[in-house]
């Protein structure tokens, strides 16, 4: 296979012996995360990078990052293959960790995970991890039965009695008033053994409805979580109105605006030196 051409060999031929230092600096505000992973980037090609931050730290304009040191292409590859990583997993963090304030008795879950790239999911766990934001419904082991799982079994009871094998899990069942109203679903649930409560639609009346139903059945003990088009002014909504374990926040934080950064060779070089 006939190799690559690439343009920067022959143009960073007259300077190739030098070494330059550079920086990556922030231009906007944000909580960093995806360090790891840009050193891993800038050690594949040959840079010596130092961290002057890490994971979970927050930034402001003109905070430096990294500071990085190579000859003249490697520092070129540098720009190309190492901002990515943080700015897009700090991004993710920045909103996250925003999120994250408005509800800080709530469990934050992002269950949007699944719908990246397999190579960017250990971009998006940095960022959730650094915010506080769980990917799981719960720590412990549990069975999530969401609607595709209830409509190859046929039903909320037919489902979780077939979890029923599973009696150190956790039992999650999403309701989204597809086998009757809200209200029977959530009694169904409740008779049949859930746990955890999903209520996937989006719709702050179905919210209502299941929590008035599990008030008003003496001795239950199934948490209500919510998720479908979560935004700020949702999530501020639950917090201050409802009694809600876990939220499912996912498009909010995946729309997240990349974090500005930028990569600055240290100073001009003059030629010959």
């Amino acid at each position: 296979m006939a190799e690559t051409f690439d343009i920067r060999d022959p143009l960073f031929l007259p300077i190739s012996d030098r070494v330059f230092g550079a920086r990556v600096t922030a231009t906007g505000p944000g909580l960093v995360a995806g360090i790891a992973e840009a050193l891993a980037s800038a050690n594949a090609i040959g840079v010596e990078t130092s961290a002057e931050v890490q994971d979970g730290d927050w930034v402001t304009p003109g905070d430096i990052l990294l500071s990085l040191q190579g000859g003249a292409k490697a520092i070129a590859l540098a720009e190309d293959r190492i901002l990515g990583p943080i700015m897009m997993a700090s991004g993710w963090a920045t909103r996250a960790a925003e999120l994250r304030h408005l509800a800080p008795n709530m469990r934050l879950v992002c269950g949007g995970w699944k719908k990246v790239p397999n190579e960017v999911k250990p971009l998006l766990h940095k960022a959730l991890v650094s915010a506080g934001v769980a990917l799981r419904m719960v720590d412990e082991p549990f069975v999530y039965l969401d609607k595709n799982y209830l409509r190859m079994f046929g039903g909320i009871r037919e489902a979780l009695t077939a979890a029923s094998i599973f009696p150190d899990r956790v039992k999650v069942v999403q309701l989204r008033a597809e086998w009757g109203d809200i209200g029977a679903e959530t009694k169904e649930a409740l008779e049949h053994g859930a746990d955890i409560l999903m209520v996937d639609t989006g719709s702050l009346a179905h919210l209502d409805v299941v929590c008035r139903v599990v008030r008003s059945r003496p001795g239950a003990r199934a948490r209500v979580a919510f998720a479908g088009g979560v935004t700020p002014e949702t999530l501020m909504v639950l917090a201050s109105r409802f009694e809600v374990y876990a939220v499912d926040i996912g498009g909010a934080i995946l729309d997240a605006p990349l974090l500005d950064l930028r990569l600055d060779v240290e100073r001009r070089h003059p030629a010959g030196s």
